[in-house]
C-alpha cells in the first residue's frame, strides 16, 4: 500500500516515525485499498506518543493543525493542498441516550486491536502499519472483504451506536455486500430501541446519501431498510432507482433529486431541504410541452423517462413575459391573466416569438 501514498503525506509519516510514533492507516483508504477502489482520503492512527500536543508539534512543521474532535484526539493536518485526518487510538463508553453521548478515552499506547474494537464492521477495522508495511487485521476484515460479507466487530459497542443501522444500509449497497445473520439480527434490536429514535435528520440523510449516490445498485441497501421496517418500498421502485443510477450527472444537487424521486416519500423524515423537496414535487407535477414530445420517443424504461422529463424542466428558457410583466401594467391576476402567459409562453418554445420586444407585441393584442 505504501507505494500508492501521497509523497508529502510518506514525509510527514517518516516524521511521525521518527519521533518515537507509530502511524497506522485505519478507515476507507484501507478498506477501499483492498476492494480495489482508489482513495483520497487518509486517516492515521497515531501510536506509542506520550501526549496528543506532541502530535500536534510534529503535524505542524508540515501545515496548518486544526482540532476538528479534541476530545476525540482528531486532528486535521492541511499539507500544502492535501488535507489529512490524524488521530490518537481511542476507547468509547456509551453514557447516555444518542448517537453522541460518549465517554471517550485517548490513549497513546492501547494496542491496535484494543483500539479497533470500538469500530464499527469488521471491513472497517483492518489497518496498515506504514513503519513494517503490513496490515494488521485483528477481526479478520479482509476475509471477509473477499466473501462480501458485513460483520459486526463487538456486540456491546455495535449496539451503542444507533446510527450503525444506516451505515449498515449503505456498506451493503455502495460494496454489494450481504449482511451477516448475527448483525443483522443486532440491526433489528437497534431499530426497537428509544436510541434510535433520537438520531438526527441530518445523520440519517448522510447516511442516505452515500446510499443513493455513491452506488451501482442502491436496491441493497434499501432492501435491507426495508427488511427492518424502517422504511416501506416496493420492488418496482427498487428496480427505478437501480436503472436511475445510469442518468447520474456532474451535480450533486440534481443527482439527489433524481435519486430521491421514486421515495420522495422518505424525504420528510430524513431531511428539511426545502429546496430539494420542492424540485421534486415540482418534476413530479412537470408536462412536458408538445414541442418537446419528440425526445420522450424510444424511452426504455421508466427512469429514462423521468431523467428526460427533469432535463426538459432545468434547461427551458426562461419567458419574455412573466407575471410580474402584467402586474406592473396594472392587471391582477386571474384566469385570463393565467391564459395570455401560457399563450405567449408557448409560442416563445415553439419558436414564433424570438424576443421580449415580440412578445410585449403580442401581449398587446391579447390584453
Amino acid at each position: 500500500m505504501k507505494d500508492i501514498l501521497p509523497k508529502n503525506l510518506i514525509t510527514v509519516l517518516d516524521s511521525i516515525i521518527l519521533h518515537g510514533g507509530k502511524p497506522i492507516l485505519v478507515g476507507g483508504s484501507v478498506r477501499d485499498y483492498f476492494f480495489g477502489i482508489s482513495c483520497s482520503d487518509y486517516d492515521i492512527e497515531v501510536y506509542n506518543l506520550a501526549t496528543l500536543d506532541k502530535l500536534v508539534e510534529i503535524l505542524k512543521t508540515f501545515g496548518s493543525v486544526n482540532f476538528v474532535g479534541k476530545s476525540f484526539g482528531i486532528l486535521k493536518l492541511h499539507c500544502k493542498e492535501e488535507v489529512y485526518d490524524f488521530s490518537f487510538p481511542r476507547q468509547e463508553n456509551k453514557i447516555g441516550l444518542g448517537h453522541k453521548e460518549f465517554l471517550v478515552t485517548i490513549d497513546g499506547n492501547l494496542s491496535f486491536k484494543e483500539a479497533t474494537r470500538r469500530r464499527d464492521f469488521t471491513i472497517n477495522s483492518i489497518g496498515y502499519d506504514y513503519e513494517t508495511n503490513q496490515f494488521l487485521d485483528p477481526f479478520d476484515g479482509i476475509i471477509d472483504i473477499y466473501n462480501r460479507k458485513l460483520k459486526h466487530i463487538d456486540k456491546k459497542s455495535f449496539i451503542e451506536d444507533p446510527l450503525r443501522v444506516y451505515r449498515a444500509a449503505q456498506l451493503c449497497a455502495r460494496f454489494e455486500l450481504e449482511i451477516d445473520i448475527a448483525t443483522k439480527q443486532l440491526c433489528q434490536d437497534i431499530v426497537l430501541k428509544e436510541d434510535f429514535q433520537l438520531l438526527s435528520k441530518e445523520r440519517i440523510f448522510y447516511e442516505y446519501e452515500k446510499l443513493l449516490l455513491q452506488s451501482t445498485r442502491p436496491s441493497i441497501g434499501l432492501s435491507l431498510l426495508t427488511q427492518l421496517n424502517i422504511i416501506n418500498i416496493s420492488s418496482d421502485i427498487f428496480k427505478n432507482i437501480d436503472e436511475m443510477v445510469q442518468y447520474k450527472t456532474l451535480k450533486k444537487k440534481d443527482n439527489l433529486v433524481l435519486m430521491f424521486y421514486f421515495i420522495s416519500n422518505i424525504l420528510t423524515s430524513i431531511s428539511d431541504n426545502k429546496v430539494l423537496k420542492k424540485t421534486i414535487n415540482e418534476l413530479q407535477k412537470f408536462q412536458v410541452p408538445k414541442i418537446y414530445n419528440n425526445q420522450l420517443k424510444n424511452i426504455h424504461n421508466e427512469a429514462e423517462e423521468i431523467f428526460v422529463k427533469y432535463t426538459i424542466m432545468t434547461t427551458m428558457p426562461q419567458a419574455f413575459i412573466r407575471g410580474k410583466d402584467l402586474i406592473n401594467l396594472g392587471y391582477k391576476p386571474s384566469e385570463k391573466f393565467g391564459m395570455i402567459l401560457k399563450k405567449i409562453y408557448t409560442k416563445q418554445l415553439e419558436g414564433e416569438i424570438c424576443s421580449k420586444k415580440e412578445a410585449e407585441k403580442l401581449l398587446s393584442t391579447l390584453l
